[in-house]
């Protein structure tokens, strides 16, 4: 890997949000080219919020999962790089920002507040470590086997070994609960610079059990069983400490200002990315109330009736005509939106899902309904789209022990999860691509032609490791191409 050092990469100049100016920033980040391994000083605040914005809780809703959309068929590319990412066409420097933004800043950053934590600091180091839990969830979701045993100590392991994935989902629930531990140490105790809950160490411990609960229920494929009861034991544990609903989520919140805008708006309304017309199709088939917290009508970034229902095949043609796409009128798009990273109706889909494996289709009823809910009244907010909530209810979140389908949860999740691509994409992967069924395809060459080629013979299933780890660390780097799944997965 390369040096690890805490100069805030593109992130800290359009979003840091403690300080007022892109100047300011810097001048203030001047100090921190010191050796990471010997830090003169650390003030946990500031570590905090950097490494809150330099890592893929930055990236999640900006660039990176809104490329990641056309990979789980939320988006489909219109132009430039979008096409590329239609046809599979990814190299080594693709999306590698994601892999680099993680070690080089945000985990590095994390590592520095736990390991010089003072002994009335232990609320920053349990905040620290389940970000760090989650940073580490991420990024094995893009890679599978990752770098973290000897990840962060450059000076004795300057070309660090790649950790099995499996070994990364036990780190996960050690830093969840070994943080869980330190929250309890530090309770009554102050804490700055959190961005995400303002220091509420009550919410963090919520936060954490309902991490836990989403990465056993990634090891579905390898442990049905055994995945389902270890995410519905979490599951239980975050509703008791207090995530019953979407006040608990953990989400980024922006005002709309210079430093402070929603990333969605820079991935989406320059028209790389649109609405994918099957994904669309089905909310207009299923007359879906959230077809506008999803998406508005654009032609460039001028509002057009014209483009309403209009979505993109994933093909290597560019768009020839207006799309819908996320925009300032949506809930995910407004430049004052939030991003999501775990929520209430996510936890109750884990639950319907686990439920569903256990055998307990009554338990899994209830979840999928409660969760199909929890959604709709959270993003939606046009009072013509509100009206239209208990006709959809009475259809797709009514089920019963008799009704339910492990298909209808995994489509309603799909529908739910929209934005939060990179989560997405490891239910897709996880379930082979069955659901939402007759949705999944693999893109062809072009639609324009007669006759449609499909790009590959397989769907992708990763990225490439970043060309940075091939040439700084090539002995180390597994072997891997687009389409090799998972260990998780397969």
């Amino acid at each position: 890997m390369k040096q690890r050092i805490k100069i805030a990469l593109l992130a800290s100049c359009v979003s840091l949000v403690v300080f007022s100016s892109c100047t300011k920033t810097l001048d203030s980040m001047a100090t921190m080219n010191n050796n990471e391994n010997s830090p003169t000083s650390v003030i946990p605040s500031s570590l905090l919020t950097q490494a809150i914005y330099a890592g893929p809780l930055t990236d999640q809703g900006g660039f990176g999962d809104g490329q990641i959309g056309v990979f789980n068929g939320h988006a489909a590319g219109n132009h430039a790089t979008g096409l590329s990412y239609n046809q599979y066409q990814l190299s080594n420097n693709d999306l590698q920002y994601l892999f680099n933004d993680a070690y080089v800043s945000s985990l590095m950053n994390l590592k520095q507040i736990i390991v010089n934590a003072k002994s009335n600091e232990k609320a920053y180091v349990g905040i620290a470590q389940i970000l760090q839990a989650y940073e580490l969830g991420y990024v094995t979701s893009l890679y599978g086997d990752i770098p973290w045993s000897e990840a962060l100590d450059v000076v004795k392991f300057p070309h660090p070994h790649y950790d099995a994935q499996a070994s990364i989902y036990t780190a996960i629930q050690g830093l969840l609960t070994t943080g869980i531990s330190n929250l309890a140490a530090g309770a009554g105790s102050t804490v700055k610079g959190d961005i995400l809950y303002g220091g509420d160490l009550a919410k963090w411990k919520a936060t954490a059990l309902m991490l836990s609960a989403r990465y056993y229920n990634h090891l579905s494929k390898k442990d049905p069983a055994g995945s389902a009861t270890n995410a519905l034991a979490a599951v239980a544990a975050a509703k008791d400490a207090g995530f019953k609903s979407s006040a608990a989520d953990l989400k980024m919140a922006y005002d709309g200002s210079t430093y402070l805008l929603n990333p969605w708006q820079a991935t989406y309304i320059n028209g790389m990315y649109v609405a994918n017309k099957p994904f669309l199709d089905i909310l207009l088939t299923t007359k879906d109330p959230r077809l506008r917290a999803f998406y508005t009508s654009w032609t460039g970034t001028v509002p057009s009736k014209n483009a309403y229902g209009l979505g993109k095949l994933q093909d290597g043609d560019v768009g020839t005509g207006a799309y819908m796409s996320i925009g300032d009128s949506t809930y995910y798009g407004a430049r004052n939106s939030p991003v999501l990273f775990a929520t209430y109706f996510e936890l109750l889909f884990i639950e319907a899902e686990a439920n569903m494996r256990a055998g307990n289709a009554a338990a899994a009823a209830t979840a999928h309904n409660a969760a199909v809910a929890a959604h709709l009244n959270q993003v939606i907010s046009f009072a013509a789209d509100k009206a239209l909530i208990p006709g959809y209810l009475a259809i797709y979140g009514a089920e019963t022990a008799s009704t339910i389908t492990m298909e209808k949860i995994m489509t309603e999740k799909y529908k739910a999860m929209f934005a939060q691509e990179v989560e997405t994409w490891m239910d897709v992967r996880r379930h082979g691509y069955a659901y939402p069924a007759g949705m999944q395809s693999i893109p062809v060459a072009s639609n324009a032609s007669a006759t449609k080629v499909p790009v590959s013979s397989t769907f992708m299933q990763r990225l490439l490791y970043p060309q940075d780890e091939l040439d700084k660390n090539k002995a180390n780097v597994p072997k891997a191409t687009l389409f090799d799944k998972l260990p998780i997965t397969q």
